[in-house]
């Protein structure tokens, strides 16, 4: 079942998130301890208004066990997104540079920052699955088109992307890896999937 993230998941679905941040080599992972980094991220993901927010987030769940998890926001907020983070770290007295220190999204997308499923649930349709819901996230926030990232050899990522409706528009450089940026202009068909 696909279902609204919850605060109490937060500390569950960064463990799923932080396989991103290793695969991606962000750099701040080597400059903080990782119970810190938990502890920084949990906070902020708990705000309202943050890239990994709750309120950002969908999670699939089978049998009070949650398989995956997806978090997105409106391009236009990306100035904004981390704020939260950077309170946490001076809440906690951690002195830290910018997570993402890359522009990822375009105004006038949604932009879809991370999907992730757990290694036990690849290759059953959760990613699929929390793909398809996508749009309705993202009408609500007024959005049509759907953004992503995929890195250039990740070829099974991408196929999945494909068949959902992603089309590549673009390279970006994230974290010095080269990725294609990804859009879907969803239709109102794609609401009732």
């Amino acid at each position: 079942m696909i279902r609204k993230a919850r605060k109490e998941d937060c500390p569950e679905l960064y463990d799923l998130i932080h396989e991103i941040f290793v695969d991606m080599e962000l750099p701040l992972l080597d400059l903080l301890e990782p119970d810190v980094l938990k502890a920084a991220i949990v906070r902020a993901m708990q705000a309202d208004v943050y890239r990994f927010s709750y309120r950002n987030g969908l999670v699939y769940e089978e049998n009070g066990e949650i398989l995956g998890c997806c978090f997105g926001y409106p391009g236009a907020s990306e100035p904004i997104i981390d704020a939260a983070l950077r309170t946490a770290f001076e809440e906690m007295h951690v002195t830290a540079p910018r997570l993402f220190p890359d522009s990822e999204t375009f105004a006038g997308e949604w932009y879809l920052d991370s999907i992730v499923t757990k290694q036990s649930a690849r290759g059953k349709g959760v990613a699929y699955q929390l793909l398809q819901a996508l749009p309705a996230l993202a009408s609500v926030a007024g959005e049509t088109v759907i953004g992503l990232n995929c890195e250039k050899d990740n070829l099974q990522a991408k196929k999945l992307y494909e068949k959902v409706g992603f089309r590549t528009v673009s390279e970006r450089i994230l974290s010095g890896h080269v990725y294609d940026h990804m859009q879907w202009a969803f239709t109102g068909a794609d609401l009732n999937k």
